[in-house]
């Protein structure tokens, strides 16, 4: 391997990367892990070969007998599925993959019951009321958790699990009866989800109600008077009475959730909330993040309990970011790599054209200029992906069809990228919003082109940075766009508040929410292990890599592609045809009645 400055690695030919992936097995990173004392970031490029290195890990964890519990949860279920185990799971091993309820099978009115259950926190009451009375006896669903979990020694899930449950994990330990546990989170888009639950004051009241009554009918224990208490007070504390280390809500067994919670559907039928769970997870959350606010209503902010050795896998995620949102430090043994491949060109037009406020009065230069490179690429051999907001897919299809048509490249059609979109065709193009992961049939694609920029206000950026902490303690922050290339900075307002963690925080939780999301969908094409062709949209920089060229308006692209404009594409093609007509032996006059024009306009490109 060769060294650049800095003493960074660069890994650009095929004969690196290789060796690299050699290098890196999963029982080497298991090592790795715990020399960092178990926590360890694994920040590859996408294409890399993280998802490889997973497969190696979970499989020399378990046949090493490293530890009794494996936990892999992914973005999504498409990446569950290609997990090496899910297609091919070894004899001897009990593996679960923990799927969704299948809607399908509950039939429409039994799915919109359960629907509605769910999002009332009235699980329980669902698996008794529905499930116990269905017929389809062989269901997987509602036995997957529980006691059908011990033992197992692999469980694969979405990321979902953890953003709803911060405590998920230790739940899965005490299923499983395992001792040690390793997680695999693959990809980091979970540190984006806000931190920030709140309770409505109804709802306190109601289950206030249904607890006074549920102990009217039971025997009064420890856990069951502490939780009448804490209600009581709940009701009426200010925000300095929450902010207290005081409120613990012990957990309440299986029987009595079930039993409050057909109570609480009894007497306030569907306008009953089950906000057990909620107050377990308040009593644990961030005690200066809890608040009450003019409503009554309570809210606060927990960070996921990851009480366990923990790889993370991201090429997009800043390393001083993650640390912040997750509350634990991670080891970044591979932060001096850089994968980059030497036949991969990058650009960037760093311009706001591309933004949701200027892009529809300017999507007619933006995309004449496109359906022209787009042509020129499909008329070489290559295949474009196309990237847009989702907001502007439609419009991007439907207009990009037409220039086609208007170039003369009538032969090629963008469509919207859909997951049984037919990618057969080499003339087919398709286009994916930002945010599209796990999704990797667009590999071998030559070509990234994205069509929008795409960006997000303060509003957002706050939302997982200073949702840890009361709003009465929020230092403002703005966005400014500034400098040639056009650059976007998040900072906060007041200068006196520089010093604080914010200031320094605010770019980083920019970047990620903005930058990340579109290296993220760049990174279909696999630009760092493949030579490719890209084009992002932003004013931003690449946070590992300077881009091959920068352009500050789509004038400047144009001419370094010799891309003509609409109105000398239409000159260009007009004096042809005019050349073509006189070499025929057509007169003026002729030439003017068969191609629609003016004779004048024929005498202009006769010479």
């Amino acid at each position: 391997m060769t060294k650049r400055r800095g003493s960074k690695f660069k890994i650009d030919r095929p004969g690196k990367l290789k060796r690299f992936r050699n290098d890196w097995s999963g029982r080497k990173n298991l090592k790795l892990l715990k020399e960092h004392k178990g926590r360890l970031a694994i920040n590859w490029e996408i294409g890399v070969g993280k998802s490889h290195n997973i497969d190696d890990v979970i499989e020399a964890a378990v046949n090493g007998d490293f530890y009794d519990l494996v936990v892999c949860l992914e973005p999504t279920r498409l990446l569950i599925d290609e997990r090496r185990w899910i297609g091919n799971p070894p004899p001897g091993i009990k593996i679960v993959n923990l799927r969704p309820r299948p809607k399908q099978n509950c039939g429409p009115r039994l799915d919109r019951e359960w629907t509605e259950l769910e999002q009332k926190g009235l699980g329980l009451l669902g698996r008794e009321e529905i499930c116990g009375l269905c017929k389809r006896r062989k269901c997987f669903w509602p036995q997957q958790y529980g006691k059908a979990l011990k033992h197992t020694q692999v469980v694969f899930a979405t990321q979902a699990h953890l953003e709803r449950s911060p405590f998920f994990i230790e739940q899965l330990k005490k299923w499983t009866k395992a001792e040690s546990v390793l997680l695999l989170l693959d990809e980091a888009g979970f540190i984006c989800k806000p931190l920030r639950r709140e309770i409505m004051f109804q709802d306190i009241e109601q289950f206030s109600n249904v607890l006074k009554a549920y102990a009217r009918k039971a025997k009064k224990s420890k856990k069951i008077k502490r939780w009448l208490y804490l209600l009581k007070v709940l009701l009426t504390a200010k925000t300095r009475d929450l902010q207290s280390a005081q409120w613990t809500f012990y957990p309440l067994s299986p029987a009595q959730s079930i039993k409050l919670q057909k109570i609480g559907h009894k007497l306030y039928g569907d306008g009953f909330n089950f906000i057990a769970y909620h107050l377990v997870q308040f009593g644990k959350s961030i005690v200066n993040s809890r608040e009450r606010h003019k409503t009554g209503n309570i809210s606060y902010a927990i960070q996921p309990f990851v009480d366990c050795d923990v790889i993370i896998y991201s090429g997009t995620a800043e390393h001083e970011f993650l640390k912040f949102r997750i509350g634990k430090d991670f080891a970044n043994p591979f932060e001096k790599y850089r994968f980059v491949h030497r036949g991969t060109v990058w650009y960037n037009i760093a311009s706001r054209l591309g933004t949701r406020s200027y892009f529809n009065r300017n999507a007619p230069q933006i995309l004449d200029f496109y359906a022209q490179l787009i042509g020129e690429r499909v008329s070489q051999g290559k295949r474009p992906l196309l990237i847009a907001r989702k907001r502007f897919i439609q419009i991007c299809v439907d207009e990009l069809n037409r220039r086609l048509k208007d170039f003369g490249y009538g032969h090629i059609k963008a469509v919207r990228a859909e997951k049984d979109t037919v990618l057969s065709s080499k003339k087919v193009v398709p286009i994916i919003n930002y945010g599209m992961i796990g999704i990797n049939k667009f590999q071998d694609f030559e070509c990234a082109f994205c069509l929008t920029g795409y960006y997000v206000n303060e509003r957002i950026v706050n939302s997982i940075l200073q949702d840890i902490v009361a709003s009465d303690q929020h230092i403002p922050i703005k966005i400014k766009t500034s400098g040639i290339p056009r650059r976007r900075a998040a900072k906060v307002i007041n200068y006196k508040d520089r010093f604080y963690d914010v200031g320094e925080l605010a770019q980083m939780a920019l970047a990620q929410q903005e930058m990340d999301v579109v290296l993220q969908a760049v990174g279909r094409v696999r630009p760092y292990t493949k030579p490719r062709e890209v084009i992002t949209f932003q004013c931003s920089s690449h946070p590992r890599m300077d881009f091959s060229r920068e352009f500050n308006n789509i004038g400047e692209a144009r001419s370094y592609f010799s891309i003509p404009s609409r109105k000398a594409h239409k000159t260009a093609t007009t004096k042809e045809r005019v050349e073509k007509a006189r070499r025929e032996g057509f007169s003026q006059a002729e030439i003017a009645k068969k191609l629609g024009l003016n004779i004048r306009t024929i005498k202009r490109y006769w010479s």
